[in-house]
C-alpha cells in the first residue's frame, strides 16, 4: 500500500466548502468555511463526500454509481429530521453506504496515529462507526447541523438501526438544542434498550456523549459586511427598485417546507385583507434560495408560486406588486445586501434549533434598528429579546404579528442580540476540545451490560446496534 501524507485533523462533510466565508450561499456553508483557519493551522486536511478531486488539504473521494441517490437520501433525511414525511426511493440506502465506506476508506489511510476526525452532514452517518472499525485510535465528532425528530418518527425508518449504529461510533455527537438531544437518547434507550444516563449512550464498552451545540450566526462577518459602501450603496439601489414608502418585510428561505414559507405568505395576505394598505405602502420580499430536490420539495414551490400570484393579483396595482419574488442563491453579501435594504424580517420556522439569519439581519442593520418576527418553536425567539414571536401554525395570531412588523398601531419592537454568539473558528476549537477531552478521559467501564428487551414491534433488541448494517441486504432480499 503507498502511503501518503497523514493528517492530524480530518473534517468529513458533504460538501467542500468555499475558501471565503463571504461566497458561502447558505449558514452551513459559512460555519464550514470558517473551520478552514482552524485546520489549516493544525496542517489537516478536508475529506469531502462530493467526490472533489484531492489537492493540497483535500483527500479525494471518488464518487461511486448512485452518489445522486445517496445525496438525495441524505435530504430526505434533512427533511425526517424537520418532522417532514419522506419518501425515500428503493436503493438509496446501498448508494448512501457505498459513499461512506468510500470516505471512510479514504480517511483511514490519511489520518495520522490517534487524530481528530470530524464527521459534519446527513450524507454521512454511518462514517464514525465505519471509522472505529477501520482506526479505532482515532477521535471521532459527529456534528449534525439541523433538528432530531423523535424517537416514533425516526423509527419508521427501515434502516434506522444501521443509521443509529453509524452515528455512536463518534465519541461525541453534537446536535443543534436539547430537544434534539432528548430525541436521540430516547431512541437509543427506550427503543434500542441501550443505557443511557447523564447526556451518554453505552455503546459496548464505550460511552457516548451527545451535547447540544448550535452553529453561531457569524454577526460580526454581518456588521463588517454592512459596513461596505459598494453593499450599502447596493441596498439602496434595491430599495429605490422596490418602490415602497414604508416597511418592506424580508422572507428568505429554501424549498424545506418546515421553514414555513406557505405559512409566511398566509399570514401576509390575511393582514392585507384586514388592514387594506394601499400598494406601496408595504411589501414583502421573498428570496427562495437554491433549487427543490425532493417531491417535498417541488410541491412546495408550486404551492408557493401559486399563492404569491394569488396574493398579487387580488392586492397588488399594476406595476406596483406587494409581493415581490425572486428565485436566486445569494451568497453572504448579496444577503447584508438584502438585510439593509428592508426593515423587518420572517423567521419561523416550525423545526429548528436557531435561525442564524435574524441574528445576522439584527447584527447588519444595527443603528437602523430591525424588526424580526420568530417562531416560538425556534431557541432564536429567546436569543433576541424584542422580537415578536409567535407559532407559525396559528394563522391569526401569525398575521396579527406582520401587522405589528408592519407597524400598525405604532412602531414596531427592535430586536437585539441578548449576547454576543461566539465567533465561528471559536465555536469549532471549543467542540474540538471537548471532543479531544472526551476522548482522553476514561473509558466506559467494561462492566456496563446492554438492557435486553423482548422482541415487540417497536422495540429493537441491543444486538440490532452490535449487527449494524451488515445483514441489512440479506434481511430486505428475504422480504424481512
Amino acid at each position: 500500500m503507498i502511503r501518503g501524507r497523514r493528517y492530524g485533523l480530518i473534517v468529513a462533510a458533504d460538501r467542500l466548502p468555499p475558501a471565503d466565508p463571504d461566497d458561502a450561499r447558505e449558514s452551513v456553508d459559512a460555519a464550514l468555511a470558517s473551520l478552514r483557519p482552524l485546520v489549516a493551522a493544525q496542517s489537516g486536511a478536508w475529506a469531502p463526500a462530493g467526490g472533489e478531486s484531492g489537492g493540497d488539504g483535500v483527500i479525494g473521494v471518488a464518487p461511486p454509481a448512485g452518489a445522486d441517490a445517496a445525496a438525495l437520501g441524505a435530504r430526505l433525511l434533512h427533511s425526517l429530521d424537520h418532522h417532514r414525511p419522506a419518501d425515500f426511493p428503493a436503493g438509496w440506502f446501498d448508494s448512501y453506504l457505498s459513499v461512506n465506506r468510500r470516505v471512510a476508506a479514504a480517511v483511514a489511510a490519511s489520518a495520522s496515529g490517534a487524530a481528530t476526525v470530524w464527521v459534519h452532514g446527513h450524507q454521512l452517518q454511518l462514517l464514525p462507526r465505519m471509522l472505529r472499525r477501520l482506526r479505532p485510535d482515532l477521535t471521532v465528532a459527529m456534528h449534525l447541523h439541523c433538528a432530531f425528530p423523535p424517537a416514533e418518527t425516526y423509527a419508521r425508518l427501515p434502516e434506522h438501526r444501521a443509521l443509529l449504529s453509524g452515528l455512536l461510533g463518534a465519541d461525541v455527537i453534537a446536535l443543534p438544542h436539547h430537544r434534539a438531544v432528548d430525541n436521540l437518547l430516547d431512541l437509543a434507550g427506550r427503543v434500542h434498550g441501550l443505557p443511557v444516563r447523564d447526556g451518554r449512550i453505552a455503546a459496548g464498552h464505550r460511552g457516548v456523549r451527545v451535547i447540544a451545540y448550535p452553529l453561531p450566526a457569524d454577526t460580526a462577518a454581518a456588521r463588517r459586511l454592512a459596513a461596505l459602501p459598494q453593499l450599502r450603496a447596493g441596498a439602496a439601489r434595491l430599495r429605490a427598485a422596490l418602490r415602497v414608502t414604508g416597511p418592506v418585510l424580508l422572507s428568505v428561505a429554501g424549498w424545506d417546507p418546515a421553514d414555513a414559507v406557505e405559512q409566511r405568505l398566509d399570514a401576509f395576505e390575511r393582514f392585507l385583507a384586514q388592514h387594506r394598505p394601499a400598494p406601496g405602502t408595504v411589501a414583502l420580499l421573498h428570496v427562495a434560495c437554491g433549487e427543490p430536490r425532493t417531491p417535498a420539495e417541488h410541491g412546495q414551490r408550486e404551492r408557493v408560486e401559486r399563492l404569491i400570484a394569488k396574493i398579487n393579483g387580488s392586492h397588488a396595482s399594476v406595476g406596483q406588486a406587494v409581493v415581490h419574488y425572486v428565485r436566486s442563491d445569494p451568497d453572504r453579501r448579496d444577503l447584508v445586501a438584502l438585510y439593509l435594504a428592508c426593515d423587518g424580517m420572517l423567521a419561523t420556522p416550525t423545526h429548528h434549533g436557531a435561525v442564524a439569519a435574524a441574528h445576522e439581519f439584527v447584527a447588519a442593520r444595527g443603528e437602523l434598528g430591525a424588526t424580526v418576527v420568530a417562531s416560538e418553536s425556534s431557541s432564536t425567539a429567546a436569543a433576541l429579546p424584542g422580537a415578536i414571536v409567535v407559532n407559525p401554525h396559528d394563522a391569526i395570531a401569525f398575521a396579527a404579528a406582520v401587522a405589528r412588523a408592519a407597524g400598525v398601531g405604532g412602531p414596531p419592537p427592535p430586536a437585539r442580540d441578548a449576547d454576543a454568539p461566539p465567533a465561528p473558528e471559536v465555536w469549532a476549537r471549543r467542540l474540538l476540545t471537548a471532543v479531544q477531552a472526551r476522548a482522553a478521559a476514561t473509558p466506559a467501564p467494561r462492566g456496563v451490560r446492554t438492557r435486553r428487551l423482548p422482541a415487540a414491534p417497536g422495540h429493537t433488541r441491543p444486538g440490532g446496534y452490535a449487527a449494524g448494517w451488515a445483514p441489512l441486504a440479506a434481511r430486505r432480499a428475504a422480504g424481512r
